[in-house]
């Protein structure tokens, strides 16, 4: 199977075409597709409030879009509750959830973990980790080193997860496919951050917003091109 994808598009008009052109039999979206402008709020230090909301009409392209090819989508950390709701609606989110096609096996993990910036859709690095164990709870099958991961955040210390302020990925999902071993790890968030990347045999790859990814699950050839 060759899957194709994205990552942090936030509301940029994409060249779908140009994609479909490689002839994917899937298509992955590691959140952030919608954008959010937020200001500091005058009343409290700590808190941000949204001033512009995302334009979700991705989601009815998209949704179009998966009646020839399968959509797999997940929120990044500026996807609120709005829009995570036509997410579900549109029957394309596989946030925390686990689906099975073409005998291979995806699950999803969207948001981030903490950041200075007050995005809506962040966890502690325990609520991360929990989250994905409560995915595996209902699931009686081995995922290990036969699955693809489709993270926002990317795992911390990596190629994926670099920043000026240093590394600043997530310790949880380190720590998910340091154990449970996913032969891809579909990443995004760090806009810097393009790569591909290893830990032990598990691929990592943050096509950044500039870019796309192809993999193919046969031969497990990966490769980054640009949109």
């Amino acid at each position: 199977m060759r899957i194709i994808g994205l990552t942090d598009l936030h509301d940029r008009i994409i060249n779908f075409d140009k994609l479909l052109r490689y002839k994917p039999d899937a298509i992955l979206i590691s959140g952030d597709f919608t954008k959010r402008s937020f200001v500091k709020s005058e009343n409290q230090n700590d808190s941000c409030d949204i001033v512009h909301e995302g334009d979700t009409r991705i989601i009815d392209f998209l949704k179009n879009l998966n009646e020839r090819i399968k959509v797999f989508l997940i929120p990044g950390n500026w996807e609120c509750s709005d829009v995570k709701e036509k997410m579900n609606e549109s029957g394309l989110n596989v946030d925390e959830k686990m689906v099975k096609f073409d005998d291979t096996i995806f699950i999803g993990l969207g948001g981030s973990n903490k950041t200075p910036i007050c995005s809506p859709n962040e966890y502690s690095e325990d609520e991360i980790y929990n989250r994905f164990i409560n995915i595996l709870k209902d699931e009686n099958m081995d995922i290990k080193n036969n699955f693809i991961l489709i993270s926002h955040v990317p795992p911390k210390d990596t190629m994926a997860d670099r920043y000026d302020a240093g590394n600043v990925g997530s310790s949880a999902v380190r720590k998910i496919v340091e154990e449970f071993k996913p032969v891809l790890c579909a990443c995004g968030h760090i806009h810097e951050s393009r790569c591909i990347d290893k830990i032990g045999n598990s691929l990592i790859v943050n096509p950044s917003s500039t870019g796309f990814f192809i993999y193919d699950t046969k031969t497990k050839n990966l490769e980054i091109h640009d949109l």
